[in-house]
């Protein structure tokens, strides 16, 4: 198992995660939109409060690493009274929040979900495949095909969406992921997947 071995158990679990997630762009196509923004804007709330709380508090952010520190990057664990820094599950709450508040449905979810599976894919394969790294950034031009291959592989099963309509997609959110940005790429990336999906439509 030569994956395994290239990868540590904490990027598999991450990457996991992501698979999780999906549970996500399901639960806003069963809810729809109000129920949907329901759910999402409290945990939003929540889950940005428990980053700043986990800033603040010693206690709490050792309650916090006790549980989930073991996924977290050192770059996503502040000092005690540092800068605030948001990790990257809560982006992923506050991104599905912030695309049902600015998309229809019928393009968030499959702009969501082709953006969790191709990440984790894209993710693994540049660990595992990369040797073509993009300029100023860890991320890979393997990376980018798996992200492209497998964000059109997901989006092609949803019936509304024309074959060029997710090949155009999944290769916008390659290109937006692969380069070092201000903005988190679990923000940027389905933002700008949703929002092809939506112009495309219109």
């Amino acid at each position: 198992m030569p994956l395994l071995r290239r990868l540590s158990r904490n990027e598999l679990l991450r990457k996991s995660l992501h698979l999780l997630a999906l549970a996500i762009p399901a639960g806003i196509y069963i809810l729809d939109k109000p129920l949907a923004l329901f759910v999402l804007l409290p945990l939003s709330l929540v889950a940005t409060g428990g980053d700043v709380l986990r800033a603040r508090s010693e206690g709490f952010a050792r309650f916090i690493a006790r549980f989930f520190g073991y996924m977290m990057r050192p770059a996503e664990v502040p000092a005690i009274g540092d800068n605030v820094i948001i990790n990257g599950a809560t982006w992923v709450v506050v991104s599905a929040t912030l695309l049902i508040l600015l998309f229809p449905v019928d393009v968030v979810v499959p702009g969501f979900a082709s953006f969790m599976v191709a990440d984790a894919a894209a993710a693994i394969t540049g660990i595992r495949f990369g040797r073509t790294p993009w300029p100023g950034t860890h991320r890979t031009l393997e990376g980018s095909i798996a992200f492209v291959v497998i964000a059109w592989a997901i989006l092609l099963p949803f019936g509304h969406i024309p074959v060029g309509t997710a090949a155009l997609t999944a290769l916008a959110g390659a290109i937006v992921e692969a380069p070092k940005l201000p903005v988190n790429d679990n923000i940027r990336v389905p933002f700008a997947m949703t929002a092809v999906l939506w112009l495309m439509a219109g």
